[in-house]
């Protein structure tokens, strides 16, 4: 059996590899349903609000089109709301697209393979079974000489936890990622994510192609203008189906 790869060198891999995930999943569309559980003081749930979307990539960013709230259809106004959005966040991307590919930065807000690898380092790697195929995990946590510029840097500078990769694929599979320090926007002023947050985030093998998002759960507790919200969120993916690259997506579909 060959030895395991180096840790950085395997997460570089995947970096290199991005071209060729992001070729595999521009066709692709796919459902989504978020659940956000509200609770009362005693920590019972007592209501949950449930949004559905419909959701596809350009480049390494999702683009998504709320479908429906608590199991009710948009209005008129609302998917023409939806539309001019949608439309922002799909120019948005490809003027990030085209930043990358022309060497610059996409953007401070945009979590990238390069920025994880300088704020963070990797170590204890070894193998591993995940949904019925070879990958290997491996820890990760803050690098100590690293100096945070933005707020990407700084989300990256407080995150540990587990990162799983399947080798052959060469694409990340499953992180479970946590706050190992509280994070501050503007002094605290402005917002603040607390100390214990914690995410798990999942993909799923899509006709033996290429790893698709699958699951997502969210737990955090921050602070906003000085309102405390408890953010906890699960995101449930399904229905991956290809359509046409030169089809319109709308609320309703596909339009020829």
């Amino acid at each position: 059996m060959a030895a395991p790869p180096d840790p950085t060198a395997l997460i570089k891999t995947v970096a290199e590899n991005q071209k060729q995930i992001e070729a595999a999943r521009k066709d692709y569309i796919f459902h989504r349903k978020d659940e956000e559980p509200e609770f009362d003081s005693q920590g019972h749930v007592k209501s949950t609000q449930i949004k559905e979307y419909e959701v596809y990539f350009i480049g390494p960013w999702e683009i998504s089109r709320l479908l429906s709230k608590n199991g009710k259809p948009l209005t008129e106004e609302e998917r023409n709301k939806q539309d001019e959005e949608v439309r922002k966040r799909e120019a948005r991307a490809r003027e990030r697209v085209a930043k990358r590919e022309s060497g610059e930065d996409p953007g401070k807000d945009a979590i990238t393979l390069a920025k994880f690898l300088a704020a963070d380092r990797f170590y204890n790697l070894h193998r591993d079974t995940y949904q019925g195929r070879e990958v290997y995990a491996m820890d990760f946590a803050p690098r100590p000489e690293f100096q945070p510029h933005s707020l990407v840097d700084k989300i990256l500078k407080a995150l540990g936890g587990t990162l799983w990769i399947d080798e052959k694929a060469k694409q990340g599979v499953r992180l479970e990622a946590r706050f190992l320090e509280g994070v501050k926007v503007g002094a605290g002023l402005l917002a603040s994510v607390q100390k214990g947050g914690n995410a798990v985030l999942e993909q799923r093998f899509v006709n033996d192609e290429v790893w698709m998002p699958s699951y997502v759960e969210l737990h955090l507790d921050a602070h906003v203008f000085f309102i405390h919200k408890s953010i906890n969120v699960i995101s449930t993916c399904s229905d991956y189906r290809k359509f046409r690259v030169d089809a319109k997506i709308t609320g309703g579909g596909e339009e020829q």
